[in-house]
């Protein structure tokens, strides 16, 4: 799937970041069974071990979170390892794991020190939530990630606006602030070299969040002044927005990447991710943008003029991946963008390329007059709506026939896919049925 050189960076920065992964870990037992081990002994009081994985479950709930922040921190050597799929993927199955330590880590202290002090679980309870202040706010982080893990579930998490998703989002920083206290005031963390380490650990992370997420882009803008040129109407759904400012040939980025963008204008004040629809040229950057909720529909509506804070570029999907000299790449809808620009690309190095493209009617192609006179080898759009068949538009959906027919050298490309996931699924199982290797198919799946 990569290079020689960049599997072997890949393979390296897999290897330190697991490192770290199990150091870190490590030194989380060591300092949990220093403080704990007593616990394990026969003369151990009743609920002992009850406390002692209790605590252990608070730590790896509080490493679990860490971890979380460093896959949403968007720090560049990170994303440039995992890309943003896994990354999405990752965060959302250990989010869902986070459970586990959260309900289990206050459960087991409260049965452990109630059998110890010999009450009733409320009764346990009530004593923490009322002569404890920082197990009142931990009580009230622990809903809040309960509630932020519950409108995480898939199908909650479809029906919600991106906005409404991303906002609640942000009430994670606030439960992490009201369960740090609790931490290094009780538990096996609270003091000596493990204070310090459990300090260090958590300010190292929340610095590299602060860094890349917030200061990275403020910086950038400060640099450039990114601004709204112009905003062009390429359908009835699509709009492409021209962005410009001072140094542009300093911005680099490469094609099929993206970036998070947010446009200082009332209305608009929502970031949101874009893929570069255009290559790099020094001059300006180019975004297309599909209708496809509240806030894209009103994109046709910015103004020239509104500034714009561009966090990025980001993603793993670009030509750095490619083994082969050829390529096949394969869009479906606004799924063209990052595919546009790589085709650009690949006609400036005077690649072998060939793009389908299927949207669901002809009249739905953005960027129609733009593809058709890439500098690439062919073209095909792809309409399964479209009653006529002229060359090189096909009738239909992307399938084996259409692949083996119009692209009989498939297996000698590298191969890109771009669109909406179930036409990606289905794009993939056909090529892996035809017999193309997993490593020259590339994909990024942009979902929240």
């Amino acid at each position: 799937m990569f290079m020689t050189h960049s599997l072997t960076k890949q393979n390296k920065g897999w290897l330190v970041l697991g490192a770290l992964f199990f150091v870190n870990l490590f030194v989380i037992f060591f300092f949990w069974w220093q403080g704990s081990s007593a616990s394990f002994g026969g003369a151990a009081p009743k609920g002992s071990l009850l406390i002692a994985f209790g605590k252990l479950f608070g730590l790896l709930a509080e490493y679990a979170i860490l971890i979380q922040l460093v896959l949403i921190g968007r720090v560049a050597s990170v994303e440039r390892i995992f890309g943003f799929d896994r990354m999405n993927i990752v965060h959302r199955w250990l989010g869902y794991s986070l459970t586990i330590f959260i309900v289990g880590h206050p459960l087991m202290l409260i049965l452990g020190f109630g059998a110890l002090n010999h009450v009733g679980f409320l009764s346990q309870f009530m004593t923490f939530f009322t002569d404890y202040e920082h197990v009142r706010n931990a009580f009230i982080a622990f809903l809040i990630f309960l509630f932020i893990i519950f409108i995480s579930i898939a199908p909650i998490r479809r029906a919600l606006r991106y906005e409404t998703w991303y906002f609640t989002h942000l009430l994670m920083y606030v439960a992490i602030g009201l369960v740090f206290g609790h931490q290094i005031e009780l538990g096996d963390v609270s003091e000596g070299v493990a204070l310090y380490y459990w300090l260090a650990l958590n300010f190292l992370i929340f610095g590299l969040l602060i860094a890349f997420r917030f200061l990275r882009p403020l910086y950038l803008f400060y640099k450039h002044r990114f601004t709204v040129e112009k905003v062009v109407v390429e359908s009835d759904e699509v709009v492409s927005i021209y962005i410009t400012g001072r140094r542009m040939e300093e911005f680099r980025f490469k094609s099929g990447q993206y970036a998070n963008f947010t446009f200082l204008r009332k209305g608009f004040w929502f970031t949101h991710p874009f893929s570069f629809s255009a290559a790099p040229n020094g001059r300006g950057l180019r975004v297309s943008v599909k209708s496809l909720g509240d806030f894209t529909s009103k994109l046709g509506n910015l103004k020239a003029g509104a500034k714009v804070i561009i966090d990025g570029p980001l993603g793993i999907f670009t030509l750095d991946q490619a083994v082969k000299q050829k390529f096949f790449l394969i869009a479906g809808g606004i799924g063209i963008t990052p595919l546009r620009a790589l085709a650009e690309t690949l006609g400036q190095e005077k690649k072998d390329a060939v793009l389908f493209y299927a949207n669901s009617s002809a009249k739905d192609i953005p960027l129609q007059s733009e593809l058709a006179s890439l500098p690439i080898r062919q073209y095909f759009p792809i309409s399964e709506a479209s009653t006529e068949v002229l060359p090189p538009l096909q009738r239909g959906r992307i399938d084996k026939e259409k692949i083996v027919r119009l692209v009989p050298d498939f297996k000698e490309r590298e191969i890109y896919i771009c669109g909406p996931k179930p036409m990606m699924d289905a794009v993939r199982g056909i090529l892996r049925e035809l017999g193309v290797e997993r490593r020259f198919i590339h994909f990024e799946k942009f979902s929240y």
